[in-house]
């Protein structure tokens, strides 16, 4: 059986989840808990390196990082390849853009989730019952400190934004150029860029649950609508080659 580890709202778990369910990799999915789930990475971590997510446990081993498990989904399911040879190079820089914008926009959403008591909220463990999140605001205080401890929250995103967010999305735009996708066919330069506009203004709750309190933290109006033709772009791409997780 495979376990995929994750954080539910980050854009990484997202490439590997939409990998997988593209693939139509059958997976049991396990919810990351910041802090209380640190051992079981360090565990599945290589020598000398620090475990992350997403993390893909299966019996035959363990795979770390969105790309690898993106390739790993590749080998072992079906449908259309998402990382075609001839492609490979130009989804590769893609692959470095995405991760860059998400570094920043993971900055940003730390330093927003500390401003926002009901982001914090919605961000304890899925097995918590809605009577008792209230009592637990401490917990997801500590919590929230914890991730901006762990991940080195920039002193000024706002000026990372611009200054690597910005003309990620530019190149983006000109890569596009109005086409639907940026290697002539649906591929993973399109999942991993896609991902990239998730701090910017979340996709539609059927694919990321957050609640209010997440979806209005991790916004930022000024730049949803300097790049509304991308969120479109997104969205189109979301409600057409997103494919549900297949049923255990």
């Amino acid at each position: 059986m495979r376990t995929l580890v994750g954080l539910g709202y980050s854009g990484w778990t997202e490439k590997a989840r939409w990998a997988m369910d593209h693939h139509r990799l059958a997976y049991q999915y396990s919810e990351h808990i910041p802090l209380l789930g640190e051992l079981r990475l360090r565990r599945h971590a290589p020598p000398g390196g620090r475990g992350t997510v997403p993390l893909l446990v299966e019996d035959s081993g363990t795979t770390m990082g969105s790309y690898a498990i993106a390739q790993r989904a590749e080998q072992e399911g079906q449908g259309t390849p998402l990382l075609p040879a001839a492609s490979l190079p130009e989804i590769e820089q893609w692959e470095q853009r995405s991760d860059a914008i998400l570094r920043v926009g993971r900055a940003y959403m730390v330093q927003r989730l500390m401003q926002f008591p009901e982001a914090q909220l919605e961000s304890l463990p899925p097995f918590v019952p809605a009577w008792a999140r209230s009592p637990l605001k401490p917990m997801a205080r500590m919590a929230a400190r914890f991730l901006a401890s762990k991940h080195e929250a920039a002193s000024d995103p706002e000026a990372l934004l611009l200054s690597t967010v910005v003309p990620g999305l530019e190149q983006l735009r000109a890569a596009l150029q109005g086409r639907r996708f940026l290697s002539g066919t649906f591929s993973y330069a399109d999942i991993t860029m896609a991902v990239t506009l998730q701090f910017i203004q979340p996709v539609e709750e059927r694919f990321i649950p957050l609640g209010p309190g997440r979806r209005k933290a991790w916004s930022h109006p000024a730049l949803a609508e300097r790049f509304a033709d991308l969120l479109r772009w997104r969205d189109q791409l979301y409600a057409e080659h997103r494919p549900a997780p297949v049923a255990r």
